[in-house]
Parts: C-alpha cells; structure tokens; sequence
C-alpha cells in the first residue's frame, strides 16, 4: 500500500513516457509484492473477520476489524522494509505511485507499469486465496474479503468517497512532511501504522479501503461492485490532491 523511498540514481533520470527496460523490471517486482501482500491482507480477513459467528456483536466485530488492521499496517512495514520492498519502492497502491508521481519522486514512465501491476496483483492474490482456503474465502461473511460500507451507508456513496479521500490526502501529505521536513524518521513504520490506524476507525464504518486495488479483485470476483468507483478513485484523488499541495507549498512545521 505503500510507499516511500526511490533511489536518488534512478529519479535524476530523464523521464519519458516510454518504460526503459529497468522500468519493467521494476514493475515485475510490484506486481510480486502485490499479489503477495494482498494474499496475505485476504488471509487476515478470512481468518479474523470470516470466522465470526452469524450472532456477533458489533463489538465484537469491531475488535476483529481492528485486530486486522493493525496486522496489515505492520504487514506493510515488513514489505516495505524488505530487500525486494526497498528495489521497488514497494507502492503497492496506485494512489501512492500517483501521488509520488506528482510529487516528482516516481518517474512519469513507470507509473503505468506500475498501476498495471497492482491491478493485476489484486485480481492475482483474491485468485491465489481462493485457490488456497477454499470456498471458505468466498462464501459467509468473507465472501472474497470484498471491503463494505457499514449498515446505513449503502446508499451514502459521497460520505464513502469523502472518506477514503481524506485517508490518502493525510497519509500522503504527512509522507511529504516526513521526506521533507523529518528524513531520519522511520517513514514505513509511521505510514504502516496509519494505513492500520484508519482501519481500526473507518474499518466498520466504511470499510476503510485506502487502496483502489485493495478492493478491485474481490470486488470483481464478488460481484459486490457498489460503491466501487468511490473506492477506486476517491483515495487517488485526496492522494494527488495533498501531494499536488505539498509540491506547491511545502509544509513548514
């Protein structure tokens, strides 16, 4: 889902718009980091959230919710941290290489590679969990670890994407500040922590995506498409839209 660190020799290259060798490469790799950290954020759901009774509580499923949550953020910290995470960059999230795109830290030429990949590596991993947990992963509460609203919102589309957009313009912004302002701070483990911190509080109540592929592939092998372009495009527009601002106006704190 993430992030965060380009090798200096690789930015100060030219940008054309034509993938270079390297570039696909790089790509591959994504793709191998996304499939396999969606497989593991789909095994969490389908262990954490797909066992639970038909009679739990909200309290209950709260407390699933954010046990998950904040498993995932440290999920993102360890791909991150990774040798193959720190080749890549280890986005994992289109909104991220958009946003780093705009920023001027990811070259123009690599974001379609690497948006494919992650799409692909979504569609992938929901396959791959399928294959592995059996139908277990797509039937009862699991049902592809699609990402819901909670009750009353299915209809409330803008307060999804409302939300969604928030997360990434704060993760993103606060990614800019960091690299700008703080570069001896662990940036993983802050921006890993976040990604968790907005699944313990939106995760029963959106259902705290932050990522367009972390819900692309179970959605469409689900067939749960509502709300899925709040979900695909909402976290890329508040992502584009702080590092857009970062860019023109850097963050004095």
């Amino acid at each position: 889902m993430v992030l965060v660190i380009e090798r200096p020799s690789v930015i100060a290259r030219a940008h054309p718009l034509r993938p270079e060798r390297a570039d696909v490469a790089l790509a591959a790799g994504e793709f191998g980091l996304t499939t396999a950290f969606f497989f593991t954020v789909f095994t969490l759901v389908r262990w954490g959230l797909g066992t639970a009774g038909a009679d739990a509580s909200g309290t209950e499923m709260w407390f699933r919710c954010a046990v998950v949550s904040m498993l995932v953020g440290m999920v993102i910290v360890g791909f991150v941290v990774s040798r193959p995470g720190r080749w890549t960059g280890a986005h994992m999230n289109p909104a991220i290489t958009l946003a780093l795109w705009v920023r001027g830290r990811t070259p123009a030429r690599r974001v379609l590679p690497y948006l494919v990949a992650q799409v692909l590596g979504s569609v992938a991993a929901a396959a791959v969990a399928r294959l592995v947990w059996g139908p277990a992963m797509a039937d009862g509460p699991t049902r592809w670890a699609v990402v819901q609203p909670g009750l009353g919102l299915g209809g409330r589309g803008a307060v999804v994407a409302l939300a969604e957009a928030a997360v990434l313009a704060l993760i993103v912004g606060v990614m800019c500040w960091v690299q700008d302002r703080r570069p001896s701070w662990p940036l993983p483990w802050i921006v890993g922590l976040m990604f968790g911190l907005q699944g313990v509080l939106l995760g029963t109540f959106t259902g705290g995506s932050a990522n367009p592929s972390r819900q692309l592939g179970p959605a469409l092998f689900s067939g749960q498409t509502h709300l899925l372009a709040a979900y695909l495009l909402a976290p890329i527009a508040g992502g584009v839209l702080a590092a857009w601002a970062a860019r023109r106006r850097p963050l004095t704190l």
